[in-house]
């Protein structure tokens, strides 16, 4: 009996050591398990990074929010650019073409600006996450990814700046097409036939620079009304210019060469438009094809930004995160 009572003791003293050691190996490795600094549990370790950067990150969202205000207003010069191009107001096109140029500029050197003033703050770079806490790298990386939206707006302004100006050139020649068709049916009819073949023949110069834009303009542009615009006007100044010929050749008199070439005149004139709203059509053809899609480019990057922006608002209406009870020895009131 007594050997076994011993033998119990033991075994119960054995056990109160391993109980021992199994606890005080587990306050050893929760006193070493520390979390890592830069995630919420452990706010109060990157609390003064934190709020050092803080104010650079809000002077940033400002930025952010002027550059927002530049893309809207991007946009909008697109949209009188399209607008003036299918109303062939030529000097509302320029002028919304040149301001835009100009905005395009400033916004790219803002955004360059920004990316630097951001690549310079304190704590940033590789192995920020142990430096700063996650609502500041969340706020820096917002504002970054932000300004991605930016990088195409250059592109697509120089689609819509090249298709205006073939537009624009394009408006430009049937208009004077018209100038000079007009003037030649004038001469002939006071029968100065050949004035009237010189001014037949700038219009087919015209016609001839027009058809050679169209064939640039096809590559992005449904060109269906334009092909007829370019066809029928062209079957008329042939027509006339066949009359103009018959007639000079025999002074005025009527043959039957100028019977035929007045019944083909008066056959090609049927043919044309009665007015200018073909000209509108064509206009609006050339806008949807890629002009329309440069300016949704500039949309959606307005879009996007003005979200950043109202993102970055509601992340600062919040406020920063407290540094917690431990990271009160950083801050001493004054006695």
């Amino acid at each position: 009996m007594i050997g076994f009572l011993r033998r119990l003791a033991l075994a119960l003293g054995w056990l109160a050591c391993t109980a021992l050691l199994a606890f005080g190996s587990a306050g050893l490795v929760a006193g070493l398990s520390h979390d890592e600094p830069g995630t919420p549990a452990r706010a109060e370790l990157t609390w003064a990074a934190d709020e050092a950067i803080r104010p650079s990150l809000a002077i940033a969202a400002d930025d952010l929010l002027r550059l927002s205000g530049d893309v809207t207003e991007l946009g909008r010069l697109g949209r009188i650019a399209l607008a003036a191009l299918i109303g062939r107001n030529l000097d509302g096109l320029a002028s919304a073409i040149t301001s835009g140029t100009s905005l395009v500029t400033s916004i790219d050197s803002q955004t360059a600006a920004l990316r630097g003033r951001l690549a310079a703050l304190p704590g940033v770079g590789p192995g920020m996450e142990g430096r700063l806490g996650p609502e500041v790298r969340a706020e820096y990386a917002a504002i970054l990814a932000a300004l991605e939206n930016t990088a195409g707006l250059r592109e697509s302004w120089a689609t819509l700046t090249a298709g205006s100006a073939a537009a624009a050139r394009l408006a430009t020649l049937l208009a004077d097409h018209d100038r000079y068709a007009a003037a030649a049916a004038k001469d002939g009819s006071r029968g100065s036939y050949s004035p009237a073949l010189t001014e037949l023949a700038a219009a087919t110069a015209a016609l001839d620079e027009a058809q050679a834009l169209r064939d640039v303009l096809a590559n992005t542009a449904d060109v269906t009304v334009l092909d007829q615009w370019l066809g029928r006007n062209r079957d008329l100044d042939v027509a006339l210019a066949r009359l103009y010929r018959a007639l000079r050749t025999s002074n005025g008199t009527v043959t039957k060469e100028v019977r035929e070439a007045a019944a083909a005149e008066q056959a090609a004139q049927q043919r044309l438009p009665p007015d200018t709203r073909g000209l509108v059509v064509i206009m609006a053809d050339i806008a949807r094809g890629g002009l329309n899609q440069a300016v949704i480019t500039i949309e959606l990057a307005k879009g996007k930004l003005a979200a950043a922006v109202d993102a970055l608002d509601g992340a600062a209406a919040s406020g920063p995160a407290s540094p917690g009870p431990t990271a009160e020895p950083l801050a001493h009131p004054t006695p």
